[in-house]
């Protein structure tokens, strides 16, 4: 069986990948395959996490194809995962170039080719044309130091990062998501823009600080390709803050319950409280959004000016308050350990937390991800920050291990981080959301009791 190319999406190899795991095909894999194919390349995606293969039925995948170059996508916490498969890779076909692409190549090229070789190149950025240009180089022998957006090791052994690759201004002019690729799924996602302009100190921002936007039709075609092509029966919208345009976004929202698609599909997206009103949440009802999640971050007018949100607190009431009323579901993400975050201002997430009482909730904890901010503040010691893992594995949101606060401990997040859960919900008097949500986290639930209570390291 023919593959030029084989993309892959790393396998969960532990408990705590596939926690991580999602229910739906990896977006970024399945435009780099339809750009690949649309320029007449044979391409193959793996999502291994998906499909929640193990590294040997990852291996005995790769096995049927003969690629010229595997390229790998990862976050920082699955870097080393990333690694293996890389490994694997060269195990299988020795002079096989290797490609790792994802946030954190693009935030930390060098370091990351120089920590792992197992990696010949990295692409930083978005990947299309920068993987379309590998390819072409590769087969016709050409030079490395010519391709926009490349990071690779010389002959030498020299660590090169060649010049800046502008973002794609035009994102009509790529193809649909190549989902036919991949295994069927009930839930597959899309996007109709890419960059974000605001300024949040935790954020790296992948897609760049310049917003660019689909056409409104576009997009509209892609929402009808899913649910008549691939039969879906949800739809995420993944947009950093979805109607960051009014001019792209009502013309969409109208023309999608125009079309009657909002009664096949439900689908869910998430934006920012400054950017919406009860108009905009009329829209999202009329064209069928069955959810819509914000990022509050936090409980403390303070921590939110210091973490450059630029929300305030009467601002997310007045907006999740609005969107309740619409009789849209919502959600709302926190984050403990904010720098300067003291338990004081951690208990005043909790309580704001449980005082807008959203369908769902999400309590992080603090993740120093190289390319932010923050990132930049752990290494110097600021905000009180302290790194206190090496391992990128640990740099999870959810049940890591990466930094801790002078003010708090990491034993002292990790128990605020469960009391959030706790107050959230037995405190709006929920008791059956709580019992299923530890019902469906029960694995990961315990694990964290473990680790605070007894100290073992998850």
């Amino acid at each position: 069986m023919a593959a030029e190319i084989i993309l892959i999406n790393p396998p969960p190899l532990n408990w705590r990948e596939k926690h991580d795991a999602l229910n739906h095909p990896h977006l970024g894999l399945a435009y780099l395959s339809a750009y690949l194919r649309q320029n007449n390349f044979e391409c193959q995606p793996i999502d291994a996490k998906f499909e929640r293969m193990n590294l040997e039925e990852l291996g005995k995948a790769i096995k049927k194809y003969r690629p010229i170059l595997v390229g790998i996508t990862a976050m920082t916490h699955e870097i080393g995962q990333a690694a293996q498969v890389a490994r694997l890779v060269k195990e299988l076909f020795p002079e096989v170039k290797t490609v790792l692409g994802g946030a954190h190549a693009t935030a930390l090229p060098q370091e990351t080719l120089r920590q792992f070789p197992e990696f010949d190149m990295a692409i930083v950025g978005e990947g299309e044309i920068t993987l379309l240009e590998l390819v072409k180089t590769l087969i016709q022998h050409g030079e490395l130091s010519k391709i926009a957006g490349l990071a690779f090791c010389s002959s030498s052994g020299a660590i090169i990062l060649n010049s800046c690759r502008q973002p794609i201004q035009n994102l009509d002019s790529l193809p649909f998501p190549a989902w036919d690729l991949f295994p069927p799924s009930q839930t597959y996602s899309l996007i109709t823009t890419r960059g974000c302009p605001f300024r949040c100190k935790f954020c790296m921002r992948v897609s760049g600080n310049q917003p660019r936007k689909r056409n409104y039709q576009n997009v509209l075609e892609e929402f009808k390709m899913n649910i008549n092509r691939y039969g879906a029966g949800q739809i995420l919208v993944e947009d950093e803050s979805f109607g960051l345009d009014r001019k792209q976004a009502y013309p969409f929202l109208d023309a999608l319950a125009d079309s009657g698609l909002n009664k096949k599909v439900k689908w869910v997206t998430q934006t920012r409280v400054d950017l919406v009103d009860e108009e905009f949440f009329q829209k999202l009802k009329a064209a069928g959004c069955a959810w819509v999640g914000f990022g509050v971050e936090s409980g403390n007018e303070k921590i939110l000016k210091e973490i450059g949100k630029g929300i305030t607190l009467k601002k997310v009431e007045e907006s999740i308050s609005l969107a309740k009323k619409t009789g849209l579901q919502t959600g709302s993400y926190f984050i403990i350990g904010h720098p300067y975050e003291t338990k004081q201002t951690a208990w005043d997430t909790i309580n704001f937390a449980a005082k807008l009482n959203t369908t769902t909730v999400a309590f992080g904890i603090m993740v120093p991800y190289p390319g932010t901010e923050i990132y930049s503040m752990a290494l110097r010691g600021e905000g009180g920050y302290r790194i206190i893992s090496s391992d990128w594995a640990d740099f999870n949101k959810t049940i890591g291990a990466s930094l801790e606060l002078e003010t708090l401990s990491r034993k002292e997040l990790e128990k605020l981080q469960l009391l959030a859960y706790f107050v959230f919900y037995f405190k709006n008097w929920r008791f059956w959301d709580f019992f299923k949500l530890l019902l469906g986290e029960r694995k990961i639930a315990f694990a964290v009791l473990k680790k605070i209570f007894i100290n073992q390291k998850i």
